[in-house]
């Protein structure tokens, strides 16, 4: 919640927060972004495949940026994000 917060501190004095929706889900957009992207193509129809190139290559990018971001939250916070 915003009044009290649930987190770890880091070692390095950072805090991870692990509660509200953060705790769900770090980047909640991009579900409504995947949803918008798909409804774009729905509308469309499935008389032709390419009006879903979008949210393909869209979930292509955000699976490509899940893997940098697990990459990069490792290295800066070390075995804090391993109990994250």
């Amino acid at each position: 919640t915003i009044r009290n917060p649930s987190y770890i501190k880091t070692k390095h004095g950072n805090k991870l927060l692990t509660g509200g929706w953060w705790g769900v889900a770090r980047k909640i957009h991009y579900t409504a972004d995947l949803v918008m992207a798909l409804s774009w193509g729905l509308i469309t129809g499935f008389d032709s495949l390419i009006p879903y190139f979008y949210v393909g290559f869209f979930t292509a990018v955000l699976i490509h940026r899940v893997g940098r971001d697990h990459v990069h939250c490792k290295e800066k916070y070390g075995a804090d994000f391993d109990e994250y």
